[in-house]
């Protein structure tokens, strides 16, 4: 599921978690929560990201216990605002945003992942195995009881940087190369953002793919 408002400068994208029931969903209630919130001028007026992502994860964890009381519902939630000279980032799980620019590309966000956890406590040149379904397990939704860890982050963007903000069944089944070479050949954002989805289809589809590209004029 996936939010485009331009006229409040706020883009976002939800991705359900496979292994919860209602996976579906919970990504839908996500993103219509941050609409409503966004709407009713309640963000960024009266809320800051980490109040936001809290009221969210509130009303979609009281909805969750109406599907399953025992283990919820879950959903992953990325949001991106342009705010004046900067862009504005909250996130949660481990769908992203991409940063392209004509020679680098830079994930902004961080994979909320077991695998992403080991790695961090790994020390510089050190190694471990780490089992493959840890890209895979999350270690913050929304939708589940008690704290919620938002990331919030700060950017400052140039002109004719473009942004992706994707579920992880884009990022699985294409490299970083594969996707900045499609992003600076693309004319459009629309055309960016169907290229991508085409390609990871025909790569099997393994996951949902759902994304939202916004380009910075020069």
């Amino acid at each position: 599921m996936f939010l485009v408002d331009d006229s409040h400068c706020i883009y976002a994208v939800a991705d359900g978690l496979g292994g919860l029931p209602g996976g579906k969903t919970a990504s839908n209630l996500a993103i219509q929560y941050l609409d409503e919130a966004v709407s009713s001028k309640e963000f960024p007026d009266k809320m800051s990201y980490l109040d936001l992502f809290d009221h969210i994860n509130g009303k979609v964890y009281k909805q969750g216990q109406k599907i399953n009381k025992e283990i919820g519902i879950g959903t992953t939630l990325t949001v991106l605002q342009f705010n004046s000279k900067d862009v504005i980032i909250g996130h949660v799980g481990d769908s992203a945003i991409l940063l392209f620019r004509r020679n680098s590309w830079l994930q902004l966000t961080t994979d909320h992942t077991m695998e992403e956890e080991m790695r961090a406590r790994l020390k510089p040149g050190e190694d471990a195995y780490i089992p493959e379904y840890f890209s895979h397990t999350l270690t913050r939704c929304i939708g589940q009881q008690g704290a919620l860890s938002t990331d919030v982050y700060k950017f400052t963007p140039r002109a004719g940087d473009r942004f992706l903000i994707c579920s992880d069944g884009i990022t699985k089944t294409m490299s970083d190369e594969e996707i900045h070479e499609e992003a600076m050949a693309s004319s459009t954002p629309k055309e960016m953002v169907m290229n991508l989805i085409n390609t990871a289809n025909e790569r099997g589809g393994p996951d949902n793919s759902t994304g939202v590209a916004i380009f910075v004029g020069a």
